[in-house]
């Protein structure tokens, strides 16, 4: 790419009269830069070493020394706003398709999809070292241009053969599988699989359940293994996921439900929290069996937790 060109691209200033006139791509990773590379510099030691790496050009959004007069560097006010221009002019001659899929999609595509050319990020930066991909996969929204959005698809893909809260077995292109997935998430499933039908997308259906399991707690609330109890906690920043959790654990009639929210919700008990150590309180109650904490990531409710792992399960 001329160097022009790019420089007006990325909406940058050139600081100096360099003797090169194009570079080869952009890139924020040190490990990355080849030569004739334009490299995304944070301090003057990763610039230093980008040119020891043979980049052509340094991007920076504060002046610093330019320790090598022979290649360019270009002032930005905003490097991430830079870099989506890039990634959108790259986008539009490339051809790419750039699809947000919410975090259960997200996580359920990082599970099943093994295809070269699809990457799936979760940041500005990764998806920049993503352009040579064809789809790209992304967990954030971006607003300087157009993407697309994983679509809802009512008809199934695969045949249920059975299904409890927690484990699901099912036929998909006449193969058996047994999934240790809860039942909330499985129209995600199908429509990620649809997707990649639709793209032909190569997928493997092998999930790593720890990421879609709730935490399982004992009566002391302290975290029990998936199968060794029954109690469990599901918690989330999004209102619309602890909806779902709702409807969930409804369907669990023979277990009493409690939502810990400083909000309100239809169809179950809710109770305010002062503060995130006073949830482990909620969890000790006897009463309930479904904890659902609304406003803490999952995360964080796994560290007020102490472990207690007993390898038995109820389940065998």
């Amino acid at each position: 790419m001329h160097l022009d060109n790019f420089v007006n691209i990325i909406s940058g200033k050139i600081l100096n009269s360099p003797c090169i006139s194009s570079i080869n791509k952009l890139t924020s990773k040190l490990e990355r830069v080849q030569i004739g590379d334009a490299f995304i510099a944070k301090n003057k030691d990763d610039a230093k070493e980008a040119l020891n790496r043979g980049a052509y050009a340094i991007i920076t959004d504060t002046y610093m020394d330019m320790i090598d007069d022979e290649v360019a560097w270009i002032l930005t006010s905003d490097i991430e706003i830079s870099i989506l221009k890039f990634i959108k002019y790259i986008k539009l001659i490339n051809s790419i398709e750039i699809v947000f899929f919410d975090e259960i999609s997200f996580l359920l595509a990082k599970n099943i999809i093994r295809d070269r050319k699809v990457s799936i990020v979760s940041n500005v930066e990764e998806l920049l070292e993503s352009l040579d991909k064809k789809y790209i996969i992304i967990n954030f929204d971006i607003l300087l241009f157009e993407i697309s959005y994983l679509q809802d698809y009512d008809n199934y893909l695969f045949s249920i053969t059975k299904q409890t809260l927690f484990e699901t077995k099912l036929e998909f292109d006449n193969e058996y599988y047994s999934l240790t997935l809860p039942k909330i998430f499985i129209k995600d499933l199908n429509n990620v699989i649809a997707f990649c039908k639709q793209k032909f997308i190569d997928v493997i259906l092998h999930i790593n359940s720890g990421a879609f399991l709730p935490i399982f707690i004992n009566s002391n609330a302290t975290i029990s293994s998936y199968g060794r109890s029954m109690r469990f906690v599901y918690s989330s920043l999004d209102s619309s996921l602890i909806k779902r959790y709702i409807q969930f654990v409804s369907d669990a009639t023979w277990g009493k439900s409690l939502c810990i929210t400083n909000n309100y919700y239809d169809n179950i008990k809710c109770i305010n929290f002062s503060s995130l150590e006073s949830i482990k309180f909620f969890f000790r109650d006897s009463r309930y069996h479904f904890f659902i904490v609304d406003g803490i990531k999952q995360d964080e409710i796994i560290n007020i937790l102490k472990y207690n792992i007993d390898s038995s399960n109820l389940f065998d």
